[in-house]
C-alpha cells in the first residue's frame, strides 16, 4: 500500500507518473482500468487525460468526441458512485457514450469520483471493470486508504495547470524560489505531504493561499475534519488551516 501511495506522490510531482500510478491502484484493485480526466470549465473542453487498461486505446475518441455526451462525469461529486447505481439501464442503452465508448472498451462497470472541482476545473478518476466481472469487494477498502493522496495530487495537478496562465517572470521565480517556496501538508491523523510546494512573497501569502484550497476542499465532504499544515522551507509550520468547520 506505501508503494501505491507513492505512486500518487510522484504524480503530483510529475504528470509522466501518472499512468504508472493508474497501473499501480488497477493491480492493486484487481480491475481492468482507470482513468483520470482533467476538464477545462471555461472551455468545456477536457485538457489532459490518462487512461490505462481497457480504455487506453480509445482515449483519443473520449477526448475528441465522447466527453461531450458522457452523462455519468456530471454527475460524480466527491463520493464513489458506481456507473450502474446512477443511472437507469434503460437510459444507457440510449446513450451513444455507453454503448460506442464504454462496451466498445470492453468496460461492464465504472466507480467513479470527482476528485477536484474549481471555477477553472475539474478532476474525475474511473475505475474499471471489465463485461462479465464484478467490481472486487476489496476495491471498497483500497478506495478508504488512497482516496485523500489521490485527490492531493489531483489537486496538485490542476495548481501545476492554472500557474501556467500566471507565470512569474523567470529571474525573480529563480530568486524566490529557494527562499520563498511553502508546502502545503494535509493532515487528518495522518499526514500527506506536499513535495512540491508552490513559490509566494510572503507567508501571509501562502496561509492566504492555505484557506482558498481548504474552501475548495470544503465543498467535498470527505476532506471535512481534515486540516492544511503550511510549512517554509526550512520545514518550519507557520499555519493550520482547517478544512470544513
Amino acid at each position: 500500500m506505501f508503494s501505491l501511495v507513492s505512486t500518487f506522490h510522484d504524480a503530483a510531482v510529475s504528470p509522466e507518473a501518472w499512468p504508472e500510478a493508474l497501473k499501480a491502484l488497477t493491480d492493486a484493485a484487481g480491475v481492468a482500468g482507470a482513468a483520470l480526466i482533467i476538464s477545462n470549465k471555461s472551455t468545456g473542453n477536457v485538457d489532459e487525460a490518462y487512461f490505462f487498461g481497457l480504455s487506453a486505446g480509445l482515449k483519443s475518441d473520449y477526448v475528441r468526441h465522447y466527453a461531450a455526451v458522457d452523462p455519468y462525469s456530471p454527475l460524480l461529486d466527491g463520493s464513489w458512485t458506481k456507473l450502474s447505481e446512477c443511472l437507469a439501464e434503460t437510459m444507457l442503452r440510449k446513450s451513444e457514450w455507453y454503448n460506442d465508448f464504454v462496451l466498445t472498451c470492453g468496460v461492464r462497470d465504472i466507480l467513479g469520483a470527482r476528485l477536484v472541482d474549481t471555477p477553472n476545473y475539474c478532476v474525475i478518476f474511473g475505475i474499471h471493470q471489465q463485461i462479465g466481472r464484478d467490481l472486487p469487494d476489496r476495491v471498497d477498502s483500497l478506495i478508504d486508504l488512497v482516496t485523500i493522496p489521490l485527490k492531493q495530487a489531483a489537486w496538485r495537478h490542476i495548481e501545476r495547470l492554472s500557474s501556467r496562465s500566471d507565470a512569474f517572470d523567470e529571474s525573480h521565480t529563480e530568486v524566490l524560489a529557494g527562499q520563498n517556496r511553502f508546502y502545503f501538508d494535509i493532515e487528518n491523523g495522518n499526514r500527506y505531504p506536499d513535495k512540491t510546494g508552490s513559490v509566494f512573497s510572503t507567508p501571509d501569502d501562502a496561509v492566504a493561499h492555505a484557506f482558498v484550497i481548504a474552501q475548495e476542499l470544503a465543498q467535498d465532504g470527505s476532506w471535512q475534519g481534515s486540516s492544511i499544515a503550511v510549512t517554509d522551507n526550512r520545514g518550519q509550520e507557520i499555519a493550520c488551516v482547517r478544512i470544513g468547520r
